[in-house]
């Protein structure tokens, strides 16, 4: 595998809780100037600051962990070698999947990187977005200017959220069903970090 054991404890933290908070959305009242909200917004809040710092604390040990899966390789945009292997492991998945098979994942993908690269800067983007809203709205419930923007940036982020869970999972479902280890290696606590 290529995550260390921090990182595969970190992506279960914020796995669990983005799912968490993705259902309490869907059945939480939100407050409103006459009414206050259910209790399911306030597990809501509570929930996003918390996912907001466990995200924090990937972000920052992502910057300073070995092995082989770097934070550039999440965003492989920056350089033209990246960009290059990018568009390598494009066109290899592209070969594969009209076969009806997938390409095998002994070595991190550049293509799997920059997805997970997108999904981490979108949570990351609701997280934060959900806990300025906390910080910043109004006891009378009452937003406007620019927090009703970031309410509506949020909640543009949440069908983002949506649809990258729906890929991620059924991105890992498909390798599965053609015999890779992703899912059972990336929770798998107590498997060796990459190079010990």
């Amino acid at each position: 595998m290529f995550y260390d054991r921090f990182t595969r404890v970190l992506h279960l933290l914020f796995a669990v809780g983005i799912v968490a908070q993705l259902f309490v959305s869907e059945w939480m009242h939100h407050p409103r100037p006459d009414k206050p909200g259910n209790f399911l917004y306030e597990i809501h809040e509570y929930l996003g600051i918390a996912l907001l710092i466990v995200l924090l604390v990937h972000w920052l040990w992502s910057l300073v962990r070995g092995g082989p899966v770097s934070l550039g390789q999440f965003f492989p945009w920056f350089t033209a070698a990246r960009r290059a292997a990018l568009w390598a492991d494009i066109r290899l998945y592209l070969a594969h999947i009209v076969k009806f098979r997938l390409p095998g994942t002994d070595e991190p993908s550049p293509l799997a990187g920059a997805v997970q690269g997108l999904g981490l800067l979108v949570v990351t983007a609701m997280a934060a977005s959900g806990t300025i809203i906390y910080f910043y709205t109004p006891e009378t419930w009452q937003i406007t200017g620019w927090l009703r923007q970031v309410f509506e940036i949020h909640e543009l982020l949440a069908n983002l959220v949506w649809a990258y869970l729906v890929v991620h999972i059924g991105a890992s479902i498909l390798h599965r069903f053609f015999g890779h280890k992703i899912v059972t290696e990336m929770f798998n606590f107590w498997g060796k970090n990459p190079g010990s």
